[in-house]
């Protein structure tokens, strides 16, 4: 098989380019036109799984444009395969601009990839060759009876803001500060198998290589923030949402789901209703992957998210909320390493606001209930032996999974609460409806949100200080 897909990517060059070269003779016309100053990756991967062995093996090439602020001779790039317990990525060639590179992998559990390069505002291509070892596991990355994870398993280009983020991979929480990029992926499989994966999928032709069997699938997924897939023997089932701007076609891949139905009516209705409440959904596709997940209900990516099978008075809940994660996290990034509460507790609380938004107010009222009473037994259990319940620190800072949820998820949506109720349901909407217009594609900050809620007259900066630098309540 090819693994490049020359002519394809081809095109991207020349139209990345064709922007770059406009951007700058606008800026050299117009004084007062924006500079090109940010990074726009493009992902062309070309992956083929190999289920019997558990790996992958995959050429990415990687465009984008260097900070024009560089002010280091490297570039970095995060490689969180080496973060997972028996996972594993290994490179056969790195080349920056078609010349091979010597390059240096470094950092807690060797999830740091450093290429030399001093080259200052331009558009260049790093190339990859590697391979990609699954462990056997039910999270991000990983294999387990039903299915495959593959998230997380391709090196990505570091967010860069007065340097390059080199935040070490934390197991609790989602460790990732990512900017929105396009994805155009070939994943070749068993024809056997099924992919699930952000993005517009389409389905080759069956054929015969080397005595097996195989098919190829064509991915692409245009300004998502991270790309996810899994593999499986999926079933599907899929519906199309129309929205006022657009139609969304929404897919379900299920192993054992006795429901499966329900389960897409589920993310179906929870597109319709987020779009009407805070604008439309951003992207054409979503799709909800059935995916064993140890200790989670569900995992959110661009346009994309698996949910762990669950009993069936969760699994609403589960799917509301990840699909909540297509506004908060999706379109509009934060830093979910330093401020997760900015994603996990606003999509928390849309959890709850969506059955008000669906006629059921007293269930609205008795999420938030459990919700308080949850929060006030781990508070009341843990303050003894020293619980800190500061919003505002890094994932690293958390003792345990229960501490983070009961801070992040649980705090975090009664503050959303407690903000909703001192404004009034109408500037709350408002507000946010601005918070996603403004902030879509890019990653939001604490003063983002404090901007929205301004420009409708209303200051939540102290209300945001009470609860976010609180220690103890």
């Amino acid at each position: 098989m090819s693994f490049l897909k020359t002519k394809n990517f081809l095109s991207l060059i020349l139209v990345a380019l064709a922007a770059f070269v406009l951007l700058f003779a606008l800026s050299a016309c117009n004084s007062s036109a924006p500079s090109f100053d940010a990074t726009f990756p493009i992902y062309d991967i070309n992956l083929h799984y190999f289920p019997s062995t558990h790996t992958l093996s995959a050429r990415q090439q990687t465009l984008f444009q260097t900070p024009l602020d560089l002010s280091s001779d490297d570039l970095i790039f995060r490689i969180y395969a080496n973060a997972f317990e028996g996972g594993k990525i290994e490179f056969s060639s790195i080349k920056l601009n078609r010349t091979p590179v010597q390059f240096e992998i470094f950092g807690d559990d060797s999830t740091i990839l450093r290429l030399p390069c001093n080259q200052k505002g331009e558009l260049i291509s790093v190339d990859f060759d590697y391979t990609v070892t699954l462990p056997r596991s039910s999270t991000r990355l990983g294999y387990n009876d039903s299915c495959a994870s593959l998230c997380c398993f391709y090196p990505v280009l570091a967010v860069y803001d007065d340097g390059w983020n080199k935040t070490p991979y934390c197991d609790i929480g989602d460790p990732f500060v990512s900017a929105c990029s396009d994805f155009y992926v070939t994943a070749t499989v068993d024809s056997s198998l099924t992919v699930a994966a952000s993005g517009s999928i389409v389905e080759g032709e069956v054929f015969e290589s080397d005595g097996e069997t195989l098919k190829t699938y064509e991915i692409s997924a245009e300004n998502i923030r991270d790309f996810g897939m899994a593999i499986g023997n999926f079933s599907t089932l899929s519906q199309t949402v129309r929205l006022s701007t657009k139609d969304v076609d929404v897919s379900y891949f299920y192993t054992d789901d006795p429901s499966p139905s329900a389960t897409l009516s589920y993310a179906a209705s929870a597109i319709s209703v987020f779009s009407q409440t805070f604008g439309d959904y951003s992207y054409p596709t979503y799709a909800l992957a059935e995916c064993p997940l140890d200790g989670a209900g569900g995992m959110e990516y661009g346009a994309f998210a698996t949910i762990s099978p669950a009993s069936s008075t969760a699994y609403q809940d589960i799917v509301v909320h990840e699909t909540a994660h297509q506004w908060w996290y999706g379109a509009v990034g934060n830093d979910q390493i330093n401020s997760a509460w900015l994603d996990e507790g606003l999509s928390e609380f849309c959890t709850c606001y969506y059955y008000k938004l669906t006629g059921e107010r007293a269930r609205f009222d008795r999420e938030f209930s459990k919700i308080s009473s949850s929060y006030g037994d781990y508070l009341s259990v843990m303050s003894p032996v020293g619980f800190n319940a500061t919003m505002q620190r890094p994932l690293s800072s958390y003792l345990s999974e229960g501490e983070y949820t009961a801070v992040v998820y649980q705090k975090g949506a009664l503050m959303f609460r407690h903000i909703y109720s001192l404004v009034g349901e109408a500037t709350f909407l408002s507000s946010l409806r601005d918070f996603y217009s403004s902030n879509k594609f890019s990653i939001a900050t604490i003063s983002s949100l404090t901007s929205a809620f301004s420009s409708h007259n209303f200051n939540i900066a102290p209300i945001l200080n009470s609860w976010l630098y609180c220690k103890d309540k």
